[in-house]
């Protein structure tokens, strides 16, 4: 068995970073936030695999989270940012390495005021559940 941890966070990276709709609202989308990034920005967040494999098939279930950062006077940036996100995950992804998303889902979506009262710091936690 191995992990689809990688390839998953590729194909994520892909479909954001190549959303033009995205793209025309952020800066950019970030494995490694450069540092003094100019916002609104998206960044590839943690991730947790759990196994979840059958008698008849090797599986695991992962979780990743992308967080969205946000200078905008309000919330409004942020959520705008997250219904981006949302489109440009409508598709199916695909992934390689010989895995297969059989399920997707978004868990979670929080949009909350940062510690320094002037950054808004978006949460989606986003499930999905892969074959090989």
């Amino acid at each position: 068995m191995k992990t689809a941890l990688l390839q998953l966070q590729t194909s994520l990276y892909n479909r954001l970073s190549n959303d033009s709709n995205l793209l025309s609202k952020v800066t950019g989308v970030y494995d490694a936030v450069p540092k003094n990034q100019s916002y609104p920005y998206i960044a590839l967040g943690e991730d947790t695999a759990s196994d979840w494999s059958t008698k008849t098939t090797i599986g695991e279930e992962i979780t990743h989270t992308l967080h969205i950062w946000s200078r905008y006077d309000g919330k409004k940036e942020a959520k705008e940012i997250m219904n981006l996100i949302l489109e440009s995950l409508s598709q199916p992804l695909s992934i390689e390495g010989g895995f297969f998303i059989d399920f997707s889902k978004v868990e979670l979506m929080e949009v909350f005021d940062d510690p320094d009262g002037i950054t808004r710091h978006g949460v989606m936690r986003l499930r999905f559940r892969i074959s090989q």
